[in-house]
């Protein structure tokens, strides 16, 4: 039988699944709803291939000594709305499609499951846009990647650091035709305790077809998750539902770490290690007023020769300043992971208790969470929100 990494430290990629030539390793979900391989003994033929695959037995590379860095927004006003932050991922992907390439990301699929799949159209990549809290299921996206760059097609490939990780280690060597973007990650939580959430709200939202978990119909300082009946009613602002962080039960659970799937805990890509080609995070503060207008911003780490050359082909598409790399936060996780005493418990009470009882057990609409949503929403309504978010984030980060 294989040896691949302990279980704990799995980040569940499925790179050893697609590799297998005799697909004897499935991913499947355990206890806590995170997907695993399981390797059947009868079929497996101890070739090894798995384990050359395997992130968590190889270390990340970082091609360049030091990164570049700038903060950048897509021109297009109406593509950075929808985006989670300034729209940097879409400007790369369109120039892949314009030269006939495939794209691949995270993307909400039918029954608000997350996940990854390819697009060759420009009108397709809205579906990529915008941080999908939840983690993805990879399914054969390594094998179709392999063969679109195989038959010498332009591939970018976004995710999670583990999963481009994954993704190099399968195809066991860098391709020029490939750009990998890998995003800043905070650690994915369970998508069984996701589709718990989906039950919940859906019991009091019959119709709920569409989520969006960064809304910035309040601005990109006030991002909401957001709640749609339809994808056009989406695409009108027409919301059945909002919350944000300080509120939402999806959100509260996920900011507090307690359904983060184990192997985030030691997660070996929160330095300055990377992995793709492009790093793409979040921005709060620029210094600049022309990009700090509350539309948002994306802070872009380019690591390697191929990253610059491509930046150079896009940068009509962006609005883009240089920014200093001993300034950037965005490559470290501001706060570890770790494993909380009730986990255990919180996982056999997703599995025993209804939707209901479920979250008023663990993230209960209190009367004070009620008064902080109501403390919140007034602040933005009286234009006081940034004001204090920039005076918390003083405090905190102060030296």
């Amino acid at each position: 039988m294989p040896k691949l990494i302990h279980w704990e430290a799995c980040c569940g990629c499925g790179a050893c699944a697609n590799k297998c030539p005799k697909s004897a390793i499935s991913m499947q979900p355990n206890h806590e709803g995170f997907l695993h391989p399981v390797v059947d003994a009868v079929m497996c033929v101890e070739c090894g291939a798995c384990e050359k695959a395997c992130p968590g037995l190889s270390a990340a590379t970082n091609p360049l000594a030091e990164p570049k860095a700038f903060a950048v927004q897509h021109k297009d006003d109406s593509v950075r709305y929808q985006s989670t932050s300034g729209g940097a991922f879409t400007a790369i992907a369109e120039e892949v499609i314009r030269r006939g390439g495939v794209v691949c990301g995270a993307a909400m699929a039918d029954g608000l499951t997350v996940r990854h799949s390819f697009v060759s159209d420009i009108g397709g990549l809205a579906k990529f846009r915008n941080s999908k809290y939840v983690q993805s299921e990879m399914g054969h996206c390594y094998v179709d990647a392999k063969r679109f760059l195989n038959a010498g097609r332009l591939v970018c490939f976004s995710g999670t650091p583990c999963q481009i990780n994954g993704l190099y280690r399968f195809l066991g060597k860098d391709y020029a035709n490939l750009i990998a973007v890998d995003v800043v990650c905070k650690s994915v939580p369970s998508p069984m305790v996701f589709q718990k959430y989906v039950e919940y709200k859906r019991g009091k939202e019959a119709h709920l077809s569409d989520i969006v978990f960064r809304d910035k119909k309040r601005g990109f300082w006030y991002c909401t998750m957001a709640h749609y009946q339809t994808h056009e009613e989406r695409q009108q602002g027409k919301d059945v539902y909002r919350r944000g962080s300080e509120s939402d039960e999806w959100l509260r659970l996920f900011l507090s770490g307690k359904i983060s799937r184990r192997s985030c805990v030691t997660c070996p890509y929160q330095t300055s290690h990377r992995v793709g080609d492009f790093t793409l995070g979040d921005i709060w503060e620029t210094g600049n007023t022309r990009f700090d207008d509350n539309r948002g911003s994306t802070l872009m780490h380019i690591w390697t020769p191929k990253g610059m050359a491509f930046l150079a082909c896009i940068k009509d598409s962006l609005r883009m300043e240089p920014f200093p790399i001993e300034k950037s936060r965005g490559i470290e996780r501001a706060q570890a992971v770790c494993l909380h005493s009730s986990r255990g418990q919180l996982f056999e009470d997703a599995h025993r208790l209804s939707a209901d009882a479920f979250f008023a057990k663990y993230a209960p609409y209190t009367l004070k969470i009620r008064m902080k949503q109501g403390g919140r929403y007034l602040l933005w309504r009286l234009g006081l929100q940034n004001a204090v978010r920039h005076f918390k984030h003083l405090i905190i980060h102060r030296k």
